[in-house]
């Protein structure tokens, strides 16, 4: 006797694609100093930006902190 029929046998084999072809990993070119130093100007200017945006958030939050400090010092003593 031979194998017994599986109607699903022949799902088990899934067709052969090729692979994807990637690009070999290239790099990237290094800067000229002008590029850099421009980079790094800009870069500087974003972070001193964000700076200012977090002392001023620094300063709301603080001032937040007081008055409800403030709030729960009144209630106690109500």
């Amino acid at each position: 006797m031979g194998y017994p029929y599986y109607p699903y046998r022949r799902y088990w084999r899934y067709p052969f694609y090729p692979m994807p072809f990637y690009p070999p990993f290239m790099p990237p070119y290094p800067p000229s100093p002008e590029d850099e130093l421009r980079m790094l100007e800009d870069y500087k200017r974003e972070l001193e930006a964000e700076l200012k945006d977090l002392e001023e958030e620094l300063k709301s939050v603080e001032a937040r902190i007081e008055e409800l400090r403030k709030t729960l010092g009144r209630e106690g003593k109500g």
